[in-house]
């Protein structure tokens, strides 16, 4: 009896112990655009509007703006935010939060910075823990992407 509790709990530890840490990326979260600090903001707010994002903190005059979380689950590790292999635990969700900056460096030239965490909740049986997911790049590119494509 002893042994096959002894091989359970073995066989437990390696399941679990598949899991894997996300991969360490080397990502974009700043670009500089050659505009008005007025037409980014604008461009800004029109984005945050067209992807309903939900804001939880936005002051023009320093150039911030921060949403709540937002749902993620779902996503591939190769989406926005990269969160490492399950093992045999269950992901129950994917959250991220994120802010935008946008300073103005000359009259006609801002820089927009992104910056986002995410998070995984994730289960093994009854134990539930969060995790900390690492970003893919992905949504700090979209973002910008959409701004400049509504500046031109």
């Amino acid at each position: 009896m002893k042994t096959k509790i002894f091989v359970f709990g073995l066989i437990c530890f390696y399941l679990i112990s598949c899991a894997t840490a996300p991969k360490i990326r080397q990502i974009m979260n700043s670009f500089p655009i050659e505009e008005s600090y007025d037409s980014v903001w604008s461009a800004l707010i029109e984005t945050f509007a067209e992807l309903q994002l939900p804001i939880q903190n936005m002051e023009k005059d320093s150039g911030l703006i921060i949403t709540d979380w937002i749902e993620f689950t779902g996503q591939s590790n190769e989406d926005y935010c990269d969160c490492g292999g399950l093992g045999i635990n269950i992901e129950i969700n994917r959250l991220g939060k994120f802010n935008v900056f946008v300073k103005k460096i000359t009259e006609n030239s801002c820089q927009i910075t992104v910056n986002c965490q995410y998070q995984q909740t994730i289960s093994f049986g009854d134990n539930i823990s969060k995790r900390k997911c690492i970003s893919t790049g992905n949504l700090e590119r979209e973002i910008f992407d959409l701004i400049k494509e509504k500046i031109q």
